[in-house]
């Protein structure tokens, strides 16, 4: 099994989330794959959160043929280029945090994820912003990433139900990008400022805003659902609000056992991601435990990838010292690839860098439809 993620540049410490969301699955599984004669390991591939490397990544992964599933990737542009690479091979790849909206919209057959996408959160941004905010007027921003549009994209329609005005939008992806951006807002003076992208612009954009004295709401997605967020932002972190379909791993019935073995594996708390990353990759065990051979023999790609679609997780409350096979909740995918069944929090940060969850929404696949 393989992971794709960014394990160095300015994303390695959540892409590192994923990798180690992984490990833990893969270390529980060991002995049982083993007493069937099987050698479970891991091949993590760093893709340096770049669309650009993942074309020889997919290339590499598809060259070994002992890699019959793929946890990953943290990004969807990156996720884009693999699912395209592998679903003429029909290895199966299951993402913990790739969130565009388009990727469950290519027929594919290979490609799920366990993460709300991003319309689910636009939904949920947009009822908070109305309803909890009052918000009359927002400015929207991307970091100009796959994910970052197409959050934007979402929250720009769901904003537009609600007749809540556009007052502007602007790209930002490096210094000059944020400091053109904050004089935009700057002039616009709206409520809210709502951006989509990754934490580590997200931090950066936000510690801008503060510094030339803009006070608008500073909300984001999943891509500031990060401890780097915080730690990069400092200060200007408080008072954030972001949606996510991760959220804190405590929120969830299932994390004890999870977050305790995790905590004194890597000495540091488990992050949302990597508990996806976990989930992601007891799906992909379970699919392929379902199709494994007699005598040692690899089950085909197409064969886990069928049987991922198949995998039906109930909700995990278990206290013993056993983990949980799913620590995020019920895990079942439709026929594209979608969870059936996910939430979207709504945090907020406060002066101490800890988010606390404002609400939760309960999400469905067919209502994304």
């Amino acid at each position: 099994m393989a992971t794709v993620s960014p394990l160095s540049g300015s994303l390695a410490p959540i892409g590192t989330e994923v990798r180690r969301g992984a490990e833990l699955a893969i270390e529980a599984k060991v002995r049982t794959f083993k007493s069937q004669g099987y050698d479970l390991v891991l091949a993590p591939f760093d893709d340096q959160a770049s669309a650009t490397r993942a074309g020889s990544i997919a290339r590499d992964i598809l060259a070994d043929n002992s890699i019959v599933g793929v946890v990953g990737a943290l990004n969807s542009s990156v996720s884009n280029v693999l699912a395209q690479a592998f679903e003429p091979a029909r290895l199966a790849s299951v993402s913990p945090a790739s969130t565009n909206d388009a990727l469950t919209g290519h027929d594919w057959n290979s490609f799920s994820r366990v993460v709300a996408p991003d319309r689910a959160q636009a939904v949920a941004a947009a009822t908070y912003l109305q309803e909890e905010v009052g918000a009359k007027n927002v400015f929207v921003i991307s970091d100009n990433t796959a994910y970052g549009n197409g959050l934007a994209t979402t929250l720009q329609a769901n904003l537009k139900r609600r007749n809540i005005a556009l007052s502007g939008y602007a790209g930002a992806s490096d210094p000059a990008g944020i400091a053109a951006a904050v004089k935009k807002v700057s002039e616009a003076a709206p409520d809210v400022v709502y951006y989509g992208g990754t934490d580590d612009i997200g931090s950066a954009l936000v510690k801008a805003l503060r510094a030339a004295g803009v006070k608008a709401v500073f909300m984001g997605g999943d891509g500031l659902d990060s401890p780097s967020f915080a730690q990069r932002a400092g200060g200007s972190a408080t008072g954030v609000v972001y949606s996510t379909g991760f959220g804190p791993v405590s929120a969830y019935s299932g994390s004890e056992v999870f977050a305790r073995q995790y905590q004194a594996k890597y000495k540091t708390a488990p992050s949302g991601v990597a508990m996806m990353a976990y989930d992601a990759t007891n799906a992909l065990l379970s699919a392929m435990n379902t199709t494994l051979k007699a005598g040692g023999a690899l089950p085909t790609r197409a064969q886990v990838s069928d049987a991922v679609r198949k995998v039906n997780f109930a909700a995990c409350v278990n206290k013993s010292a056993l983990l949980c096979d799913s620590v995020s909740g019920p895990v079942a995918f439709d026929a594209s690839g979608e969870r059936m069944r996910s939430r979207v929090l709504v945090m907020r940060l406060g002066a101490d860098a800890k988010a606390s969850i404002v609400t939760i929404k309960t999400v469905t696949a067919d209502s994304l439809r």
